[in-house]
């Protein structure tokens, strides 16, 4: 156990730094790789990524490390996006924390200044934000996957076609081509019942031409479960199962089953709840084929054949939502069926339908990445997963301008509102905010009495030209989410003073 406060955050620092050094070469469009150990070797500039691979023998520095991660977790949950930015921003915070905190006299006060700065800085970044046109959208791609066009324009071209609420997935192709597939399917806002579902490295599960059971019966035996489990298993098929509910010993078995490896298989929730359960239930039947079975019929599960099972191309369960593509139904019947209803409706009926169409109606891009190798597969796939979530992170709240320039510029708001008495906390957030021009400028080998240049109107790292930030833009979510997490960890680092491992 150390007791004393400066040791203690000595130790944190050197873990937080360690985090952040490895990951602040790979912001901007100048950026390094870092490689990880593994087999094959992975090559990557993801910062999220990267900061799982950072550890250290002592323990308490090893904490500081844990913190970083948490809060790369955090951003990347959040947002998407950013985490390096989050990382870089909490290494200058704690920094001057560590440097200032000894002369911190009220240390209550101190906190109340620091939450005040903190939602000042958060409405700039508000009110900085504009909504994007369709024009942005290519931009926000191009910039959040390594100025790669190819993957920008594959973006673009799916959230054209699906819509900006439309659903749209990553995964790895057979080619070394990159490809955009529209398919039939819906997104479900409900996630696997069990994490032990997933795959302990993505948290997804995925299924390949898996047989589907509809149900808004809920099963609490595993005998009313093990006759599909044996259909799926006889035709050697993966088994998705929407239900109201898995519990008891039908769960623990359905685990076991997992587990062991017999058969994939995962569990949802069916979503909603009554008629609008069966609604939707039956929208899925269509989409996928099969029977529906109900509390409402005397239909019993057990006897269930494999006619009676809904199919599909894929699905991906998260934690937090399904994706289903490609099913067997008959989704175009579905839909006029349902536009028919709607025109004898009105109010919130009608809107509920709509909604129900345009989720049926909308169908999946699906972007398959080629590679030719493992190692590029790996890389590749990471950089367009940031970049569809930031460009998603901006079509919901807009954007603001790109390269460091909106701290930049918050920044200087402060020292305006501060005058000429600027507080520790005034100069920490400031000297934070600036950050992040000064790594593109480094990432970009620019010396160090061109560092103090930037201030002329900003810095395009993929020109090498200051003052010319046309079409460079950031999502506002990720420029918010990425700031709270660093101040997360500033604020946890202010006020630790004993650090206690499990050893002891």
């Amino acid at each position: 156990m150390i007791t004393t406060e400066n040791e203690v955050k000595e130790k944190l620092l050197q873990g937080i730094n360690m985090v952040a050094d490895a990951v602040s070469p790979t912001l901007g469009p100048q950026a390094k790789t870092a490689i990880l150990q593994g087999f094959p070797p992975v090559i990557i500039n993801d910062g999220v990524t990267i900061t799982k691979y950072v550890k250290h023998d002592d323990p308490y520095v090893q904490m500081g490390i844990q913190m970083v991660q948490n809060l790369a977790s955090q951003a990347q949950d959040k947002s998407g996006d950013g985490t390096t930015t989050a990382c870089i921003l909490a290494r200058s915070l704690c920094n001057s924390i560590f440097t200032h905190y000894r002369n911190i006299e009220n240390m209550r006060k101190f906190q109340e200044e620091l939450a005040n700065i903190q939602q000042f800085i958060v409405n700039k970044i508000e009110e900085a934000s504009e909504p994007i046109s369709e024009e942005d959208v290519f931009d926000v791609a191009f910039i959040s996957s390594n100025n790669d066009e190819a993957v920008a324009g594959m973006i673009t071209d799916a959230i054209k076609t699906v819509g900006k609420d439309g659903v749209i997935t990553v995964q790895e192709g057979k080619t070394y081509k990159n490809n955009l597939i529209i398919r039939e399917g819906v997104r479900i806002d409900e996630g696997y019942m069990s994490h032990l579902m997933a795959n302990r490295e993505n948290g997804t599960c995925e299924l390949e031409n898996p047989l589907i059971f509809l149900s808004n019966i809920g099963f609490r035996h595993f005998q009313d479960l093990l006759p599909m489990l044996e259909i799926a298993a006889a035709k050697k098929r993966p088994l998705l199962i929407i239900c109201k509910g898995v519990e008891g010993a039908a769960m623990n078995n359905l685990v076991m089953n997992i587990l062991n490896k017999t058969i994939e298989v995962a569990a949802i929730t069916a979503p909603n709840f009554g008629d609008a359960q069966l609604d939707e239930l039956g929208d899925l039947q269509a989409l996928v084929g099969g029977r529906l079975y109900t509390t409402e019929s005397t239909d019993d599960p057990t006897l269930i054949s494999i006619d009676e099972f809904g199919s599909c191309d894929k699905v991906i369960v998260s934690k937090e939502y399904t994706t289903i593509i490609g099913g067997e139904g008959d989704v175009q019947e579905r839909i006029n069926t349902l536009r028919q209803m709607a025109d004898d409706m009105e109010g919130y009926d009608k809107d509920r339908i709509k909604k129900r169409v345009a989720s049926l109606k909308g169908g999946v891009a699906t972007i398959e990445i080629g590679a030719s190798s493992a190692i590029e597969m790996r890389e590749t796939r990471e950089r367009v997963d940031d970049a569809l979530n930031a460009t998603k992170a901006a079509l919901a709240e807009g954007i603001v301008q790109g390269g460091g320039m909106t701290y930049a510029d918050i920044a200087n708001s402060i020292a305006e509102s501060a005058g000429q008495t600027l507080s520790i906390v005034d100069n920490m957030l400031m000297d934070a905010l600036y950050e992040p021009i000064r790594c593109l400028l480094e990432n970009s080998n620019m010396t160090e009495e061109v560092l103090n240049t930037w201030v002329l109107g900003g810095f395009n790292a993929l020109t090498g030209e200051f003052g010319n930030l046309k079409d460079i833009y950031d999502p506002a979510r990720v420029a918010r989410e990425s700031f709270l997490a660093a101040m997360s960890i500033a604020r946890l680092f202010l006020t630790t003073s004993v650090a206690i491992t499990l050893e002891e």
